[in-house]
């Protein structure tokens, strides 16, 4: 089957392009790639018509400044009159709505998003086939080994540092009493593309999220770093238990270390996780963790449910 990944497919770290792409490869798609952000919409149009997908799949179709919403989807119904395509559209965001609300029963084939409240607005504003399908991870057959180098003693952290307050404050906090390291995004020491070294690497990982508080909603990290070994202490989300659970079930094996909230008590719980894991072996975990994200949240796994979603509805 012939597919097409519409979106930043020139950013290296888009992690919906990584996994999408990983993904469908694995389902056995025929994959093509057209990057929206250099290409004008006349330009996509034409690749479109010449290479006659039968999905595209796109998460920037409302993003008014790239390209005016009426333009795109005009674009969209222009491709599927001549070809065929139908569209996929999928938001990822810690949202509780999409920035169109908006009928698209007539553009969009079927949504995919990433939290319970975008589920049950989206599937009611665009009046068409709507499912939760949260972030994934990308595939490995095993952890990697570790890295000289990436041997942190301290918690780690990797992400935007000042980009939200509540979480700039917390790991202010944090500092007064323990030191973390800290790898920027977008910087020169980005540290996304040695994440499998990373996770095996460092003692621990912190996963400081925002949008905890958005039911269903769960950011890339615990997929990004548990789906390749590490030892994360994370902010839990809302409804995370449904999807990423503390302990694995069948073997009752911790999968993570959980804080529930940030400001002291969130900080002492933090410091307690901290304690323990340079105390204790946590070999156990890292192979609990791997092996639960790996079969359960997969890029491969989750682009097999969106599949066989697409081919339910035609």
């Amino acid at each position: 089957m012939k597919v097409v990944l519409l979106g930043n497919t020139a950013l290296n770290y888009s992690w919906f392009i990584k996994t999408y792409r990983q993904g469908l490869k694995r389902n056995g798609c025929e994959l093509h790639e057209i990057d929206y952000k250099t290409n004008s919409l006349a330009g996509i149009r034409d690749q479109l018509v010449s290479i006659k997908p039968k999905y595209v799949f796109t998460h920037l179709t409302f993003h008014n400044n790239i390209n005016s919403i009426g333009s795109v989807l005009g674009m969209y119904r222009e491709v599927t009159k001549k070809v065929g395509t139908k569209w996929v559209h999928t938001c990822n965001d810690a949202r509780t709505e999409d920035r169109y609300m908006g009928d698209l029963s007539d553009v969009i084939h079927m949504g995919f998003v990433g939290t319970l409240d975008m589920l049950y607005n989206c599937m009611s504003a665009w009046n068409i086939p709507v499912y939760y399908a949260p972030y994934s991870c990308l595939c490995y057959d095993e952890p990697s080994g570790p890295a000289k180098d990436l041997m942190f003693k301290e918690p780690v952290f990797t992400g935007g540092y000042g980009s939200h307050k509540d979480r700039k404050n917390f790991i202010d906090l944090l500092m007064k009493r323990i030191p973390i390291r800290m790898f920027a995004t977008q910087s020169v020491n980005d540290l996304r593309h040695r994440t499998p070294e990373l996770s095996m690497s460092a003692k621990c990982i912190l996963g400081l999220c925002t949008g905890y508080n958005i039911n269903g909603y769960i950011d890339v990290r615990p997929f990004q770093y548990m789906g390749t070994g590490a030892v994360m202490i994370t902010r839990k989300f809302m409804g995370m238990d449904a999807m990423i659970p503390e302990e694995c079930e069948k073997r009752h094996e911790k999968l993570y270390y959980p804080i529930t909230s940030y400001g002291t008590k969130g900080a002492d719980q933090l410091i307690d996780h901290w304690n323990r894991i340079q105390k204790e072996d946590q070999t156990e975990l890292r192979i609990a963790a791997f092996d639960f994200m790996q079969r359960n949240h997969s890029c491969e796994v989750r682009l097999q449910y969106i599949l066989e979603k697409l081919k339910h509805h035609g």
